[in-house]
């Protein structure tokens, strides 16, 4: 099924908004399918900003977009103006260094020796309670904004192993890039104790 002159000119006019526009189901904050969050996880890692297009507010472009890139399936990603995939050909680019030289980056080469991030006693041990119970590897993350995450979770694969006092966090390259130098210790606050992350690359510009 061929899309109408109108929806293709409509199409194209999303794609030319913003140098990376990516069509997914649901906004970065609140995805509405797993693979639009994969996608935007990654993106998140590269990018502040970019351009999203949520195809579940408007059926018409949800299915046009799947003519107009001859690409069956949400989300797609495109850079410049050009098509570059779907959820998986997004990750595979990303873990071969080819969505950095899309983006027109360079993608950080780091052994987990080089990066160097200290703990307090007091936010280690929380954190060696919390993996405890969860059973999973802890996962550090520092994204384009320098946004701090900390989780549990299987290991995604090409993540390096990095120790941090008696304990290994799990980082993707960029977050590893931004997270040398960085500290985590505990606050106390009006709601209880929380933990804090110092990162001096935020300071620095990256």
């Amino acid at each position: 099924m061929s899309i109408s002159p109108e929806l293709q000119s409509r199409i194209q006019g999303i794609v030319d908004s913003a140098p990376t526009v990516l069509f997914m189901k649901g906004n970065p904050a609140t995805p509405q399918c797993g693979f639009s969050a994969q996608v935007v996880q990654v993106l998140n890692r590269l990018l502040p900003e970019y351009q999203t297009f949520d195809v579940l507010s408007d059926s018409e472009v949800r299915e046009g977009v799947k003519e107009f890139s001859d690409w069956p399936t949400i989300p797609q990603l495109y850079v410049g103006g050009e098509f570059l995939g779907g959820c998986d050909i997004v990750k595979e680019m990303y873990d071969s260094g080819e969505l950095h030289e899309a983006l027109g980056m360079e993608r950080a080469e780091l052994s987990a020796g080089e990066v160097e991030i200290s703990i307090s006693a007091e936010a280690e041990q929380i954190l060696r309670s919390a993996q405890q119970q969860q059973q999973a590897e802890l996962h550090f993350g520092i994204d384009a904004k320098f946004q701090p995450f900390l989780g549990f979770g299987p290991a995604a694969g090409g993540e390096l192993r990095v120790p941090v006092g008696g304990l290994f966090f799990l980082l993707d390259r960029d977050s590893a890039a931004r997270a040398r130098g960085a500290s985590i210790t505990v606050v106390d606050t009006e709601h209880g104790q929380r933990l804090d992350v110092d990162i001096p690359a935020a300071r620095a510009g990256g």
